[in-house]
């Protein structure tokens, strides 16, 4: 057996012929399990590269239009060969189908939130006191328990804490329109604060980047800029990557 490029993990057969691969290889469509998935036979991984990388997301994006849950794998992912990439896809399962029912005929977006000066003293998620903020509710709880409960409830907060966007607090009735899903990358590369992916309806991207870029137009501070549609390659599952 060849060894095996992983392109996407599928929700149902594609309507129409999703082309080459990448490196011009046929596709093939396999059935691991309850898995579907399509790959091409590639001797080794392509090495990172502009054109690489867009022909990957070409190929991602053809299989896109022609079907309507669509889980892209990272770039780069290959398997020695059939059996080991079914395995690892079929251990999975469950997660891979929770992922495709999620992502089921919705398109991803991503906002990019830029501070371009320091946050005011009043601005949120910022304290007005020199003195140390109080400790969050899963923090302060451990404090009473032992080192193994303080780890826990140190990992808790700062997991909270990387998925909070108080940046866009005042955009929410505007996202609650559109976003079913959402993914927060906090960012330590000023001015960069953080990468918000958004999942929502295919075909709503234009209005979603209209409303955005209209309401964020009265944000002080914070800067946010709007791209997409894509491919959810945010809401792929562990297994793709």
């Amino acid at each position: 057996m060849s060894p095996l490029y992983l392109y996407a993990v599928l929700g149902a057969v594609p309507s129409a012929d999703a082309g080459a691969g990448l490196a011009g290889e046929p596709l093939r469509l396999l059935q691991c399990g309850e898995v579907l998935a399509i790959a091409g036979e590639m001797s080794e991984a392509p090495s990172i590269a502009p054109d690489a990388l867009r022909a990957h997301d070409a190929v991602v994006r053809r299989l896109a239009e022609s079907t309507d849950a669509v889980l892209p794998a990272r770039f780069g992912m290959i398997a020695r060969d059939e059996v080991v990439l079914c395995s690892r896809l079929e251990h999975a399962a469950s997660s891979l189908r929770e992922a495709l029912a999620r992502v089921a005929g919705r398109e991803q977006m991503i906002l990019r939130l830029f501070r371009d000066t320091a946050p005011s003293a009043d601005a949120p998620g910022t304290s007005a006191s020199p003195d140390v903020p109080a400790p969050s509710a899963d923090v302060a709880a451990g404090a009473t328990g032992g080192p193994g409960t303080r780890y826990l409830a140190e990992r808790a907060s700062a997991r909270r804490a990387a998925a909070e966007v108080p940046e866009l607090d005042a955009l929410r009735p505007v996202l609650d329109r559109f976003v079913t899903a959402e993914r927060v990358d906090r960012h330590d590369a000023p001015p960069l604060v953080a990468s918000v992916y958004h999942l929502l309806a295919r075909g709503e991207a234009a209005a979603y980047t209209e409303a955005v870029e209209h309401a964020a137009a009265d944000l002080h501070d914070v800067r946010i800029t709007v791209s997409g549609p894509w491919v959810p390659y945010a809401f792929a599952p562990d297994a793709l990557e």
